[in-house]
């Protein structure tokens, strides 16, 4: 299966409502919109029913101001025997400046649910682009902790301002 038959994307807009007390967005807000993007992306890949296993990490790359606009984009990043990892890119876009800038990074697992019966090994992802091969092969590394999230993060966003030319 490719990619982007994966990919879901959703937009927000960034309110007062949604601010802390630094007057940035507030960090819950993220995570619970992760979890529903990244929820979809497992009924996308596949009709069997995945459920969130954990939220393995979101780093904090840039704060998001208020009038902004966050945008989450996630696909399946790795599958695994009765599990998939999933991850999720995090930027917000600044309607006056016209500049979109990575703010954060994601990874969660989903598993099968427990009364799901499994078939066929699950599909294998065929990646498009230089980045997302970047993503997919960073799992073993990050698995085996011979990379940290924040390692990881760091390298996406060169990656990421290499790739989108920010």
């Amino acid at each position: 299966m490719n990619v982007d038959k994966t990919k879901v994307i959703g937009n927000y807009t960034i309110y007062k409502k949604n601010m802390n007390r630094h007057n940035t967005l507030f960090g819950g807000y993220i995570l619970f919109w992760l979890d529903e993007i990244m929820g979809m992306t497992a009924r996308k890949y596949s009709e069997l029913f995945f459920v969130t296993a954990s939220i393995d990490t979101y780093q904090f790359i840039d704060k998001v101001c208020e009038n902004e606009f966050l945008k989450i984009k996630s696909y399946v990043s790795s599958v695994g025997k009765k599990s998939i990892e999933i991850f999720a890119e995090v930027t917000a876009y600044n309607g006056e400046t016209r500049h979109e800038r990575l703010v954060g990074t994601a990874f969660s697992t989903f598993s099968l649910r427990k009364d799901q019966v499994l078939k066929h090994k699950l599909e294998e992802i065929e990646y498009n682009t230089e980045i997302e091969k970047f993503v997919h092969f960073s799992h073993e590394e990050r698995k085996n902790y011979k990379i940290t999230n924040r390692e990881f993060s760091k390298e996406y966003l060169k990656k990421y301002n290499q790739y989108y030319g920010a």
